[in-house]
């Protein structure tokens, strides 16, 4: 008689075989609880964890809680599946001003904030697409200091990596940072960058690249507060003010 590990393992691994797109951890619990009705609840859970932690070899688990029929190490990859690169018809600078405007506006997180990039900064290092001030108000009982906020904006799906580099650089000066990407992007783009946001304390917020009079910015990941190196906090609001003519 087969254990209830063993017949759990059967119906997730006949389930995900005639999934093409696989199955999600709740999806795994609904079926083998469909498909073993008298068998003990927790038997069944403590099972499916078994299963997933000791899946067959051809399982894979291509992102977290996906599973699918197919090890990824042996099959050849179908390039018919894979997303297109996004490029937007609109520039980034076309968004410049409507992210400050939603920094400002919408999340609050800013007093002041305006559209910048280009190389204003005139350093490697780059320069922010958008640079905001977060201030005390006169009528706020506890002034706080100032705080700095920095963003890169990118509408090309192809350059995630450098704009989270260079969003990675303004950590530096600033004590937020946001990183502004289309929603667009790869699926599994999206994941690895929330991941990583989560990691370094950046702010992810994801966008229609299409758009730009209605960008719709959505919040991934808020950005952590964290404290630069004020030798290039003043070096960058300096640069800043000198390249808007303040």
């Amino acid at each position: 008689m087969s254990t209830i590990r063993k017949r759990v393992a059967d119906v997730l691994t006949e389930a995900i075989q005639h999934s093409p797109s696989g199955l999600r951890w709740a999806e795994l619990h609904r079926t083998a609880e469909r498909a073993l009705p008298g068998e003990n609840q927790n038997s069944i859970h403590g099972s499916i964890h078994y299963f997933a932690s000791h899946l067959p070899a051809e399982i894979s688990k291509p992102e977290r809680g996906l599973y699918v029929y197919g090890a990824e190490a042996t099959t050849s990859p179908d390039l018919s599946s894979v997303p297109a690169v996004s490029l937007s018809r609109l520039k980034e600078e076309d968004f410049y001003q409507s992210f400050a405007d939603w920094l400002k506006d919408e999340v609050e997180e800013a007093t002041v904030a305006i559209p910048l990039g280009g190389n204003s900064f005139g350093t490697k290092w780059g320069t922010p697409d958008v640079i905001a001030l977060f201030q005390p108000r006169r009528t706020d009982p506890i002034k706080f200091p100032e705080e700095v906020i920095a963003a890169e904006i990118k509408t090309d799906t192809s350059q995630l990596i450098v704009a989270f580099g260079q969003a990675c650089a303004y950590k530096l000066f600033a004590h937020r940072v946001y990183l502004v990407i289309p929603r667009t992007a790869p699926k599994a783009d999206l994941q690895r960058l929330d991941a990583l946001a989560g990691v370094v304390g950046i702010g992810l917020v994801k966008f229609n690249p299409d758009d730009a009079a209605n960008p719709e910015f959505v919040v991934m990941a808020r950005a952590a507060k964290h404290e630069p190196d004020y030798f290039y906090t003043n070096q960058a609001i300096t640069k800043c003010t000198e390249a808007l003519g303040l």
